[in-house]
């Protein structure tokens, strides 16, 4: 019988973060990096079936806070895009983890490690993402009466802090998003769903669960991913 997840943590810009992890003594150990924003809420439990699937692989990984996210104790209005890249590649540090895996737009934030291994899950430009958030703000706008366009709140994200899908994002990490493409390192493999007709080098049978309106799982995807993971980490 395996043991639940436990909180650890990990030093960061004077504070402590948390960090979900399993099987911490493993020999085989992983960081999987969280999407951003919605997307996170979304998927998390399947992150977490991920993490146990992996478990039972005797494969030990490690799911940390972003620092403005969740347990954390910044706010995500005081952080950028660089904050994250730093994080990461200081949580991995500091638990000896050499192999990261990302999901979706959690990849713009590997972008500092280009020496570790990399497994990335759908990933995803971050002004796509920005994108989708600005459409969900104007169409809030619209049913209360207001017009808004992307060229303003654009505009306005610049400028100084905004909100958009209920997360309040500072300028600097506004603009860093925006600009954020997907990065291509040294070492990686690239995973995508069987429905996604872009290239890649794993195609996995699954639902496109940052796509729901509520948190889901799809135990058959989980299992999937850490087949595939636990494989291409190796013994």
């Amino acid at each position: 019988m395996t043991a639940p997840p436990a909180f650890v943590s990990y030093e960061f810009a004077d504070r402590e973060e948390l960090c979900l992890c399993t099987a911490p003594q493993s020999h085989r150990r992983i960081l999987l990096v969280p999407p951003l924003f919605d997307e996170m809420n979304r998927m998390r439990k399947m992150l977490v079936d991920v993490m146990r699937a992996l478990e039972a692989l005797e494969v030990g990984s490690f799911l940390p806070d972003l620092p403005g996210t969740n347990e954390s104790l910044v706010a995500l209005e005081q952080t950028s895009l660089s904050d994250w890249q730093n994080a990461i590649q200081t949580c991995a540090q500091q638990h000896d983890i050499s192999h990261i895996a990302s999901f979706r737009a959690g990849a713009l934030t590997i972008a500092a490690m280009p020496e570790a291994s990399h497994w990335v899950f759908s990933p995803v430009k971050g002004a796509t993402i920005l994108r989708t958030m600005m459409r969900t703000r104007v169409a809030a706008d619209r049913e209360a009466g207001l017009s808004t366009s992307l060229a303003q709140l654009t505009e306005q994200a610049e400028a100084g802090s905004i909100e958009l899908a209920g997360n309040i994002l500072g300028s600097e990490l506004f603009k860093q998003l925006n600009a954020a493409d997907i990065p291509q390192m040294p070492d990686q493999r690239v995973a995508r769903l069987d429905s996604d007709s872009k290239p890649a080098d794993v195609h996995i049978p699954g639902s496109a669960l940052w796509l729901r309106a509520e948190p889901d799982d799809d135990l058959a995807m989980s299992s999937a991913i850490a087949q595939d993971i636990a494989q291409w980490i190796g013994q």
